[in-house]
């Protein structure tokens, strides 16, 4: 998963396998239109039927590796969604880093309570 998950290498990567889907198949049925009843040429057509498809399953095959590397990518979020752009990149870090500043003050304020409870304890366990 280190390969770069570009917009542009993806989009080109699943048209080269549609191409290659659609390529296959058609190879595959283009011998169905000769009515040549030869066995040589029929020997060859399977042995050409055979290689296609083998072509064919793995075109899938590569397809089916690219969805689960974008799914992996998208997990471990080294896949910009769709719609994500350097506007929303630097709207969601300052979302970041004011999520940062309210749990930072938050814990100063605890701080502060569990120390104004500490001195206010001690000074009424002192009385007594």
């Amino acid at each position: 998963m280190d390969a770069q998950f570009t917009s542009k290498a993806l989009h080109n990567r699943i048209n080269t396998n549609v191409a290659q889907l659609l390529q296959r198949f058609e190879n595959i049925l283009a011998p169905a239109r000769t009515e040549n009843t030869d066995n040589a040429y029929t020997a060859v057509g399977v042995y050409n039927l055979d290689v296609e498809a083998s072509a064919l399953t793995r075109a899938a095959e590569d397809i089916l590796s690219l969805t689960r590397s974008m799914k992996e990518a998208w997990l471990f979020e080294k896949l910009n969604t769709v719609g994500e752009d350097e506007h929303d990149i630097k709207r969601n870090k300052e979302l970041e880093e004011n999520v940062k500043y309210v749990g930072q003050a938050l814990e100063e304020s605890l701080a502060s309570q569990s120390e104004a409870k500490n001195a206010s304890g001690s000074s009424t366990s002192g009385t007594n």
